[in-house]
């Protein structure tokens, strides 16, 4: 059960994903038959449901594209349920302090690293054909734990949130940091650049992956001028709108010509 995105991610490889927002299966695998590495589901934002996400991703595993479920908060029942549907990891947003990482820890990973509840009748399991004695150790080391760091407080506490070294990825939510410090989507705003580069000094001294979103291709490079590595690129909904959006303006201003 080896994880093609925490391997890249160990391997100090740049990853580029997606955010899926849409309940389609078909949306994900036309996506995922592309060079992306990986996409997120969105657990918070988006009505996609855990049945819906299970078929999702067993569509982008198919095209060896890496799944990652972002649950809508620390939440035990949640964190269970999205473990258990064999995706590569879990994004958890508004992660405010070094507790908050221990409850992670303990609802995603079977003892001793964790408390979670077994059961090898799963897509994770692969329903009960692994040997548990081997699944568990196995799981426990791939699966790829992703906090959201999103508003400006947690500086106050960003030393103490990376003392615990088992997450993988730190990832900078630029939109509610933006918000939190008052200037909602201005991410050239010199106060949001200085609070992003203070956090993103932070994640990287301490020696993780840094993660962020950009929505066009000027926010692809700063993220990249910036140490990170993990990026997701916009959202399935509003590249598809914007492209046949592009298209209908296209032909509306020659079809007259």
């Amino acid at each position: 059960m080896k994880n093609l995105l925490k391997q890249k991610i160990n391997k100090k490889q740049s990853c580029i994903g997606t955010w899926i927002t849409v309940p389609s299966v078909e949306i994900v695998d036309i996506i995922s038959s592309s060079d992306i590495d990986f996409i997120i589901i969105d657990n918070e934002h988006s009505p996609i449901s855990i049945e819906k996400a299970q078929l999702m991703t067993m569509a982008a595993h198919k095209n060896n594209t890496s799944v990652i479920l972002r649950v809508s908060s620390v939440n035990k029942s949640e964190i269970q349920k999205a473990t258990e549907i064999n995706v590569d990891g879990i994004q958890i947003p508004n992660v405010n302090s070094l507790t908050d990482i221990g409850m992670i820890i303990k609802y995603s990973l079977y003892p001793p690293e964790g408390e979670k509840g077994l059961s090898p009748f799963t897509s994770s399991a692969k329903y009960a054909s692994y040997d548990i004695e081997k699944f568990i150790p196995d799981y426990n080391k791939e699966l790829l734990l992703i906090p959201q760091l999103e508003g400006v407080n947690v500086l106050k506490n960003i030393d103490k949130i990376l003392e615990s070294k088992r997450p993988d990825i730190y990832f900078i939510g630029m939109y509610d940091l933006s918000i939190s410090i008052g200037v909602p989507g201005k991410f050239d705003d010199p106060r949001f650049i200085k609070t992003f580069k203070a956090m993103a000094d932070k994640v990287l001294d301490s020696g993780f992956v840094l993660g962020s979103i950009a929505s066009n291709n000027k926010e692809l490079e700063f993220l990249i001028n910036n140490g990170v590595s993990y990026i997701t690129y916009s959202a399935d909904c509003s590249i598809i709108l914007k492209s046949y959006s592009g298209i209908a303006s296209h032909f509306n201003r020659i079809k007259d010509k």
